[in-house]
């Protein structure tokens, strides 16, 4: 792994020490082989990144989300295939059913509500939205960017209305479901999904843009929204590690979750794609590789899995040019 820790000290090389930077952290086979934290969580405090800083993860959070569902799923509670229709009135305009998991894959034809938020008069960019915001917009919607199950097209409204399928399937809103069920049963208290947009997080992390016009070059980035299922969780390093050493023990188990959320769902045309349930597939060298990044706000994150070699590599950003590079990180664990 000597080539990952030069990719990550040349990446330090071309970062102020004193700027927003990165968190990154290889684990091998239940031993964490490399750790190494640049940059400041808070320019304004002058505070540095570290172990316990919590990044937002934006789109990784999704594999959480996707976890979530499968468990209600492995209750007895949903079905992979059953329409969610029942569950989510907001989808009745579409007349149509849409099976569980084409929400999970990203194959329900849903449209992304990005789209449609952009578009909306009166609307400004930095406007604040949640996911009720999210649902009311969805239940506008009455055409699919493409027939069900015939194509991947990823769709941030998916993982909404699944959020909203956990709370109304269990009784309990996601971000408590997710403590209850993932996060506390392995003591991790250093990740969590945010819903309530005047929360105290514990070490969280702050974003910045470059910009040469303001005093000390940058400039912050204020997040506008408190969606949670397409994104909202906050982890650290630290918990992620913890996270990924369970991750790699079910990935030896045949029956667990890991296994179920790695499992292909065929299109209609029997192709499969690489999205599978909040995670992404993909070979090299002959090695699967499992994977998701997630980018907004200044916030780039990756997490990254080499399952046979019992390997993960956890890349977390506070700024875009300290974002990874899929392609020179793999490059790199596999020389």
């Amino acid at each position: 792994m000597q080539k990952l820790a030069d990719y990550y000290t040349e990446l330090q090389s071309r970062l102020p020490p004193q700027g927003p930077g990165f968190s990154a952290a290889v684990l091998r086979k239940d031993e964490t082989i490399f750790e190494l934290h640049h940059g400041m969580a808070s320019l304004e405090l002058k505070l540095p990144l570290s172990g316990d800083s919590a990044y937002y993860l934006a789109s990784e959070s999704k594999q959480f989300t996707a976890a979530c569902v499968l468990s209600l799923v492995r209750d007895g509670l949903l079905g992979l295939d059953s329409d969610v229709c029942p569950y989510l009135p907001e989808l009745s305009r579409f007349e149509q059913a849409f099976p569980l998991r084409s929400l999970l894959n990203h194959t329900s034809g849903i449209p992304d509500y990005f789209q449609y938020l952009h578009c909306q008069l009166g609307r400004h960019e930095a406007d604040y939205f949640n996911n009720a915001t999210i649902l009311a917009l969805i239940a506008c919607m009455d055409t699919l960017a493409c027939p069900t199950a015939t194509e991947h097209r990823y769709s941030n409204s998916n993982y909404i209305l699944l959020a909203a399928l956990v709370e109304r399937v269990s009784g309990t809103p996601l971000s408590r479901y997710a403590r209850e069920k993932l996060f506390e049963p392995l003591g991790l208290h250093g990740i969590r999904f945010d819903d309530d947009r005047f929360a105290v997080i514990d070490n969280r992390v702050f974003s910045y843009e470059a910009d040469a016009a303001r005093p000390y070059g940058y400039k912050q980035y204020l997040g506008n929204a408190n969606t949670v299922g397409d994104g909202g969780i906050y982890a650290s390093t630290r918990a992620l590690l913890q996270w990924e050493r369970e991750w790699h023990r079910q990935w030896t188990m045949d029956a667990s979750l890991t296994h179920a959320m790695l499992a292909p769902s065929p299109l209609r045309d029997g192709q499969l794609p690489d999205y599978r349930f909040g995670l992404e597939i993909a070979h090299m060298d002959g090695q699967e590789v499992v994977f998701h990044g997630g980018c907004l706000w200044g916030f780039n994150t990756l997490i990254l899995r080499l399952p046979r070699m019992g390997v993960s590599i956890i890349h977390l950003a506070n700024c875009e040019a300290a974002g990874p590079n899929m392609e020179q990180i793999l490059a790199a664990a596999l020389a």
